[in-house]
């Protein structure tokens, strides 16, 4: 929900309100090695083993329009691409797309395709391939999630203008439409594809192909050897292993069975500091860590309680203790470091006194809430405990309630009124489609504002890029006073890894280099 040498610079071509949103040339990938290695030659061969969170085996799927997980999307990112993808900053860089180009409002945006590129049966990567993903990803039988991301697109007016040529027609005007093409489920899949299974396996244009899967446990990639990142990959294989909890993630790579280790606990990130057999590499920006408030049920339909609950939480206590100065204080806003976030909005203080203040105003003093919470991501149990004892200031009792890790997201999670969540790093206009407007996927706030949404359409429409800020800016402070987030922390993704891998470095979730193996060496 939730993302590593060298190439050719890219040149990037702006104009006007579209600035970086036309993109030509190389992908700038960064560099393919750490701190530490600069001089060391890249070398071919190895079987990379990687240990990283994951879905249950029900869960745990091979379509990379469904895998929501950790664990599916390190897969994803590995055996299929995008037709762009984010930057560090979440600016956008190409990938299968050559450029994006939009017309003088707008309205239409043409996507030149990279030339050469083959699918793993060898077939050429062309426009219908495009457009095929696209309308799988908006048939409404298919229910997928990114049909959120997609949904301004006219596919009847849309069209292939050459083999490596669409034209994508929007229902309303787009300022960034490469902000939801690199979105977490907006992948290219061959045309006429709608299975994927052991019978029928992913055919992707990535730099690993599918060889083996056992759900909910494992899944092994080969080389790709016709990739179209010339020399690229290094490795002869990857394994992707699952482990729900962080100390079981550890244990494999302790026990030598992983040379990697994703998400990392921030407890662990302290403690194995001084391990040699690991360096730890922490994300430049953190995932946003929440508490999210279900407004359409009690209590919480009051804004006086929201606000009240937003007021008892002490953020830097939070980082400090949970999170071990991995981390920043959060805003009650996502998006933190990306374009168009409103860091011009005052930093919400922990004052308890004021929260009690509005509780007894809204008639709700002693106030009484179960918050729901599992060791289903790093600090998840331990901000909700440590929450339940500051709000004990302004009187209110926080029950904290413990649930299984591999069932949370799917029995508990959106099924009870106060939780907790994370998301990786995106756009605003990508992240507020998937979980904000009125009908988004994953309304996890049951935040349901009509006039709200049709701001929000206007602003990701708006070409000028000055008024364009204003508007998310007016966004934003409507969801910081009235919305159901305590956003209380963006904590530093943390990997373990092994001396003997290269080219491995901190990365933001999300974004490209996050999980990609393609510039990795042992």
């Amino acid at each position: 929900m939730f993302d590593r040498s060298a190439l050719p610079s890219r040149r990037t071509v702006l104009k006007g309100a579209f600035a970086g949103a036309v993109l030509l040339g190389a992908p700038a990938c960064g560099s393919s090695q750490p701190a530490g290695y600069a001089g060391e030659t890249p070398r071919r061969g190895g079987n990379l083993r990687v240990v990283i969170s994951g879905a249950s085996t029900t869960d745990d799927v091979l379509d990379p329009h469904l895998a929501g997980s950790w664990g599916g999307g390190a897969v994803a990112k590995n055996v299929f691409d995008k037709l762009v993808a984010y930057n560090h900053d979440l600016t956008i860089r190409p990938r299968l797309a050559e450029s994006l180009e939009p017309n003088a409002d707008g309205t239409v945006w043409t996507i030149r395709l990279r030339k050469g590129v083959r699918w793993h049966d060898g077939k050429p990567l062309t426009a219908d391939d495009v457009l095929w993903s696209v309308k799988r990803i908006l048939d409404p039988a298919n229910k997928l999630p990114a049909a959120a991301d997609l949904a301004m697109v006219d596919l009847a007016g849309s069209r292939k203008v050459d083999d490596t040529t669409v034209e994508l027609r929007m229902t309303q005007p787009m300022a960034d439409l490469g902000a939801l093409l690199a979105g977490w489920y907006v992948y290219v899949v061959q045309a006429g594809t709608n299975t994927f299974d052991k019978q029928r396996p992913p055919v992707g244009t990535g730099p690993f192909r599918f060889d083996t899967w056992a759900p909910g446990e494992r899944t092994k990639l080969v080389r790709n050897d016709a990739y179209w990142e010339h020399g690229k990959p290094y490795l002869d294989s990857v394994e992707v292993i699952l482990a729900a909890k962080a100390d079981a993630r550890l244990n494999v790579f302790l026990s030598g069975e992983a040379d990697v280790v994703h998400e990392l606990s921030h407890v662990q990130g302290k403690a194995q500091q001084t391990n040699p057999a690991l360096t730890i590499h922490q994300s430049p920006v953190g995932t946003f860590q929440a508490f999210n408030m279900l407004i359409d049920q009690e209590p919480f339909t009051d804004p006086r309680v929201r606000e009240a609950l937003r007021l008892s939480v002490d953020r830097k206590a939070i980082v400090d203790s949970v999170y071990f100065g991995y981390g920043d204080i959060g805003n009650d806003l996502y998006g933190k470091g990306a374009p168009n976030y409103a860091d011009s909005i005052p930093q919400r203080a922990y004052d308890p006194e004021k929260a009690r203040a509005l509780l007894r105003a809204a008639g709700k003093e002693n106030l009484k809430v179960t918050l729901h919470t599992a060791d289903a991501t790093p600090g998840f149990v331990e901000s909700a405990l440590l929450f339940a004892e500051q709000a004990k200031k302004a009187g209110i009792t926080i029950e904290v309630s413990k649930s299984a890790p591999d069932s949370y997201w799917t029995d508990v999670f959106l099924k009870q009124p106060f939780t907790q969540t994370g998301w990786g790093s995106y756009a605003l206009e990508w992240f507020y489609g998937q979980a904000i407007v009125s009908d988004a996927p994953t309304n996890e706030t049951a935040w349901k504002r009509p006039a709200w949404d049709q701001k929000f359409a206007t602003a990701r429409g708006t070409l000028d890029a000055e008024l364009r800020r204003q508007r998310y800016l007016e966004l934003q402070q409507e969801l910081w006073s009235d919305g159901g987030y305590i956003i209380h922390s963006y904590a530093k993704w943390l990997d373990g890894v092994s001396p003997h891998v290269r080219g491995i470095h901190g990365t933001t979730v999300a974004t490209d280099d996050w999980c990609s193996y393609r510039n990795v060496w042992m």
